[in-house]
């Protein structure tokens, strides 16, 4: 039974929040921090098709992060777990209880707490949960309202914690009212007072133009170093929500590209599994071309090709903007923030800028056989890089 049948769009997201959950779990508990703490603001159940759960964020991180601690006590470091559940509907907050208490383990260090009622009528109570701990915060409303930033602000502001945001694009994008003032106002805690003034000023199409602004309000909220977004699509190809990250440190910005790769390469064949399965009910003839005879190229991977043509075109505007040459050190985060690439991606980009004798080739120095830049070398426009030496 396929329990994401018909919410493909669901599962990319808990693909994206197991793996990432995952991955910085064992860095920071193997890298010497002694407690994690994940913070889940609204919980529910909601549409799940699972007797045990298992379909949910909440069981997710639960599954994820028990199994790392034991992990991690296998190689004798013991580690401290706090899970902190939130959920404002009555019936849901009562299963939700049922199912997450049991996992209560203090004896191990695994801590489980619950609240019932608003997020953002929790922010003290989670506070004092996450203590000095390092917090990872996820937020995956069913709306846009219940986590105004400013009410929100000293979870998402935590050191050290990192956020993961389910932003509902396809909703936002529909009920952005201009005629309604009720409506209207309801987007001001996650957009600002003034969102409407900035929009009309912008130069970006208006569903542009809002994500925009949400970005840069979720920024400020969090004083993030980095936000990066993940469009996330129905089988309709209209993007229906995106997944936005905050964090301060470039190793979580490398981190989450990866997971996000990963998990989008995942969601485009199954996207074209489903399609193909609907296509085969209407017509009552299966394809003889199925996903797997295709062997078709991921979706992500076609637009990574993309952002890699874009990528090329942004950094010889930043290099020609500054006049100057960079530490690759300081070309890949940006790069990595403002599109869908990884670090990897980054390097290629650089690699075919130097083949093309856009930018200076300073890998390959000194006879090295380096094909892509390491850290330290120096990424410049070939004329500037000639000025310099002459210099």
């Amino acid at each position: 039974m396929n329990v994401y049948r018909d919410r493909e769009q669901t599962q990319a997201k808990h693909i994206i929040l197991r793996k990432y959950l995952q991955t910085l779990a064992f860095k920071l508990l193997q890298g010497g921090h002694p407690t994690l703490t994940y913070v889940d603001g609204f919980s529910g159940p909601w549409e799940s098709q699972t007797s045990d759960y298992s379909d949910t964020s909440f069981m997710i991180a639960i599954g994820v992060l028990r199994d790392v601690q034991q992990q991690m006590r296998a190689q004798g470091k013991r580690k401290r777990i706090r899970c902190f559940f939130v959920e404002e509907k009555a019936s849901s907050y009562a299963k939700l209880e049922a199912a997450v208490t049991k996992h209560h383990d203090p004896a191990n260090e695994f801590y489980v707490y619950t609240f019932h009622g608003r997020f953002e009528d929790a922010v003290d109570e989670i506070m004092k949960v996450v203590g000095s701990s390092f917090a990872l915060t996820f937020i995956d409303p069913t709306g846009w309202t219940g986590y105004e930033f400013e009410k929100i602000s000293r979870i998402m502001k935590h050191t050290p914690g990192e956020v993961l945001l389910n932003y509902m694009f396809d909703f936002v994008n529909r009920f952005t009212a201009w005629d309604n003032p009720r409506i209207a106002a309801t987007f001001d805690g996650i957009l600002g007072k003034d969102w409407k003034a900035r929009i009309e000023a912008s130069s970006l199409p208006r569903d542009e133009a809002v994500q925009a602004i949400f970005a840069e309000e979720f920024k400020k909220a969090g004083d993030f170093r980095y936000v990066l977004s993940t469009p996330i699509e129905k089988l309709a190809d209209r993007t229906h929500f995106c997944i936005v990250y905050g964090s301060r440190n470039v190793k979580g910005v490398e981190a989450y590209r990866e997971v996000e790769y990963s998990a989008m390469k995942e969601h485009g064949m199954r996207r074209l599994e489903a399609k193909q399965a609907l296509l085969e009910a209407k017509t009552g003839q299966g394809s003889i071309f199925s996903v797997a005879d295709l062997h078709a190229v991921p979706p992500i991977d076609t637009q990574v090709a993309e952002y890699r043509k874009q990528a090329k075109v942004w950094l010889q505007d930043e290099l020609k903007e500054n006049g100057c040459a960079f530490p690759f050190s300081q070309v890949w985060p940006p790069m990595l923030e403002t599109f869908m690439l990884r670090r990897t991606d980054a390097r290629k980009v650089c690699a075919e800028l130097g083949k093309d004798g856009i930018i200076a080739e300073t890998w390959k120095a000194g006879g090295s056989r380096r094909k892509t830049p390491d850290e330290t070398d120096m990424i410049g426009l070939v004329e500037t890089a000639m000025t310099e030496h002459a210099s």
